[in-house]
């Protein structure tokens, strides 16, 4: 069953700039060359190769679905696309309501307003067509030859959307995601074609100082109020007994259970999240690319209560997710000694850049992380749902507020982005 979807935008003059170009979908990466693939996907983004997705897909059989695209010019490849296909219920947007707003009348406006749409989002249920890499901050998941422009790449990628639509019937909307600031001649036309932006929480990153050689050069780096703060979180896990292993594969699959424990004991409370991970994903990733994929698990006494992942690329590291029994870490601080770990093994690697990825932003900014704003677009293929519905709620979308710390003395900033 096809599926006819709306289009705002000049569709006649954007057919007219892509009508060199053809698209080839598959819904398997077993029909995907994977030389072709890995030729279109930076060498560092390994997280975006041929054997990752496979990895993915190979976990998450049943649970979601997959789509590959080649972009052709005249039977030359120029790009690659990949989408994740997933269910998407209203119940996931409820906390993102914005916070009710000052002023008599306001609230009373924000009442009304809230009271009619609620109930007509936490209605949707739906297959949600996904650009990109879910599990992952930062990976819309389109690759693009240099001499296909910013403006041509967004109309190659929205005619994409509407093929890959055509495969599944039960496609109702699609999200373009984790787009960082600051805005280019791609985003210029998405709004006119129906999408709305949307603002999403930010990457939290830090960028390491070259002068920082061993991690006491970070620690001294600090002002006075967080060295004396990290010292306590080393000084409280140590008395507590906290002691940290670099799992190998073998020792990932012998603790898996647990890990997987830990895992959902975060998960579960997460506002927002489409897919979850499966128990084996953190072995058969560990399997896949060695030392480029790390899983620290920190025991108090004899009791895992604790782990922490990380992809290292190239120049920069990924921290992946965590895991936590909070009843039991709280008490000792071990999230911000395991940030500090993240940030000695940076060092000791010299990278140049963590990305500690969207979550606790509070905490993370205490060891020197920065937000990195960050943005997408949605659209439902119902242009009255559309308009009436997802336009006005993503208007008032805005992620939760925190306090962004700064750790460090003024003569040690960390460098600025370029």
């Amino acid at each position: 069953m096809n599926t006819t979807l709306p289009c705002y935008c000049p569709a006649a003059a954007e057919n007219e700039t892509i009508k060199d170009f053809s698209f080839i979908l598959s819904d398997t990466i077993d029909k995907v060359s994977e030389l072709q693939w890995n030729k279109h996907v930076p060498e560092p983004n390994k997280l975006m190769q041929y054997d990752e997705l496979k990895l993915i897909e190979g976990t998450q059989q049943g649970k979601m679905q997959f789509r590959y695209v080649f972009v052709k010019k005249q039977d030359i490849t120029v790009g690659v696309i990949y989408f994740q296909i997933v269910r998407f219920t209203g119940n996931d947007l409820v906390n993102y309501f914005p916070d009710e707003p000052a002023g008599t009348f306001n609230k009373y406006a924000y009442k009304i307003a809230r009271g009619l749409s609620e109930p007509l989002i936490k209605t949707v249920d739906l297959k949600l067509l996904v650009s990109g890499n879910i599990f992952m901050t930062g990976e819309n998941g389109f690759y693009f030859n240099h001499d296909i422009t910013l403006a041509q790449r967004a109309v190659l990628l929205r005619k994409a959307v509407k093929e890959t639509a055509k495969t599944d019937g039960l496609i109702r909307a699609v999200l373009v995601g984790d787009l960082y600031e600051p805005k280019s001649e791609f985003d210029r036309s998405f709004k006119k074609c129906g999408y709305s932006e949307i603002t999403v929480e930010s990457d939290m990153g830090l960028k390491l100082n070259p002068e920082w050689v061993t991690f006491a050069d970070y620690i001294a780096a600090m002002s006075s109020k967080y060295r004396v703060r990290a010292k306590k979180v080393f000084a409280l896990c140590k008395e507590n007994g906290v002691r940290r292993i670099d799992l190998d594969a073998e020792g990932i699959a012998q603790y898996q259970d647990r890990i997987y424990e830990l895992y959902n004991m975060v998960i579960s409370r997460a506002d927002f999240k489409l897919a979850v991970l499966t128990k084996e994903f953190f072995s058969l990733q560990k399997k896949l690319l060695g030392n480029s994929y790390r899983l620290f698990v920190y025991f108090k006494g004899d009791e895992m209560v604790g782990f922490i992942s990380l992809f290292s690329l190239g120049k920069k590291i990924e921290v992946h997710y965590t895991g936590m029994d909070k009843d039991v870490t709280r008490q000792i601080n071990l999230y911000q000694h395991m940030l500090y770990d993240m940030i000695e093994f940076g060092i000791e690697h010299k990278v140049e850049k963590l990305h500690f990825g969207r979550t606790a932003p509070e905490i993370k900014s205490t060891v020197g992380a920065a937000p990195s704003p960050m943005y997408g677009y949605v659209k439902h293929f119902n242009p009255a749902f559309n308009y009436l519905m997802v336009r006005n709620f993503t208007a008032n979308l805005k992620p939760k507020q925190y306090i962004i710390r700064d750790p460090f003395k003024s003569e040690s900033k960390n460098p600025k982005e370029n």
